[in-house]
This record gives C-alpha cells, sequence and structure tokens, in this order.
C-alpha cells in the first residue's frame, strides 16, 4: 500500500532539523520501499505491506530513536488522502488572491475543535472538513488580520494540526497517484 507521511514543525527556522536523505534512508533500512521526500518540510512517500497501525508505530518508534526532539507525523494512505480530495470545495482555489490551505489533522486533533473552528469562521474564512484535513481558505494580505486564519497560532488546537499549501497538497496527491 502507497502512504503519505506528513511530519509537523520540522526545518523550520533552523531548528528541529531532519535531513530528508538520512530519514529517506531510515525508513528503507526498516522496510519500507519506493520511498521519496518532496521539499524539505516533511513530506514523505512510500510503500508497505504492512497496516497503517503498524506504519504508524513503525514511524514513531523510528522518529523517536533517531531524533532527540519530539517529531510529529501523520501517516496516511494514498486512498485516503485521495479519498479526502474527492470533495474539495469549489471555492478552494479558484481566487488566487487568497491563501488556500491544507490542515491535515494530528491523530492528537481533537475533533470538538470543529465547533469551536465553525463558531469563530466570519465572513473572512471558508472551511470544509474531510475526514483528515480542513480545507481553508482566507485572505492574503487585505484584511488578513481580521481573519480567523490569521490567530490560529493562538489556538489550543494548533499543535494538533499540519499545514501545507494548496500548491504542495496537490503537488503530494499528484506523486501519490504516480509513483
Amino acid at each position: 500500500m502507497r502512504y503519505l507521511m506528513l511530519l509537523r514543525g520540522i526545518n523550520v527556522g533552523g531548528h528541529n532539523r531532519v535531513v530528508m536523505k538520512e530519514l529517506r534512508e531510515n525508513l528503507a533500512a526498516v522496510g519500507f520501499t519506493n520511498v521519496s521526500s518532496y521539499i524539505n518540510s516533511g513530506n514523505l512517500i512510500f510503500d508497505s505491506s504492512h497496516s497503517q497501525t503498524d506504519v504508524t508505530q513503525m514511524v514513531q518508534q523510528l522518529l523517536a530513536q533517531n531524533y532527540i526532539f519530539p517529531v510529529t507525523s501523520l501517516i496516511l494512505s494514498a486512498q485516503d488522502y485521495q479519498q479526502d480530495f474527492l470533495t474539495v470545495p469549489q471555492w478552494w482555489g479558484s481566487d488566487r488572491e487568497l491563501r488556500h490551505n491544507a490542515l491535515f489533522l494530528l491523530p492528537s486533533f481533537d475533533r470538538q475543535s470543529f465547533a469551536r473552528i465553525q463558531s469563530q469562521v466570519g465572513d473572512y474564512d471558508q472551511v470544509a472538513y474531510t475526514a483528515n484535513m480542513i480545507f481553508w481558505t482566507a485572505p492574503f494580505k487585505k484584511d488578513y488580520s481580521k481573519s480567523f486564519y490569521s490567530k490560529l497560532m493562538k489556538e489550543s488546537f494548533y499543535k494538533d494540526i499540519t499545514i501545507r499549501n494548496r500548491n504542495t497538497a496537490l503537488k503530494l496527491g499528484n506523486l501519490l497517484k504516480n509513483s
């Protein structure tokens, strides 16, 4: 089965450095095949005959053994990823003047946060929920500070998501199909 691994909070401002080449080698060493990465922000694709639960446990163990700082990961099957994108809203990506992101829900994400998010979304944000992510559109420049998106870092659930911009999210979907 094909899997996508998303890492949170690595290689940002020189902190929590994870070298993708080394991580690819480590993933191959534990038996994953066709391991590749996309950009330096923690997007890896690989194949495994193991279940998603087993893959998640193997990855968590590998990360804990190889890094002195905590590395949070999300493992999604290619099928789950593509299923979420079957319901992508039309507005997500339609206006180039706006910011379009995919907020991936880490295993620690409390789905009761959806109600909190929904109650804060006003005229400046659009959100749509799927099983594994939130499609989010917000102002990019004009009115950005008025959007709820601009305040996400202060929210308790922020530590329970990892964000990819629209271009990266779409590229990952293509890589999952074509790899």
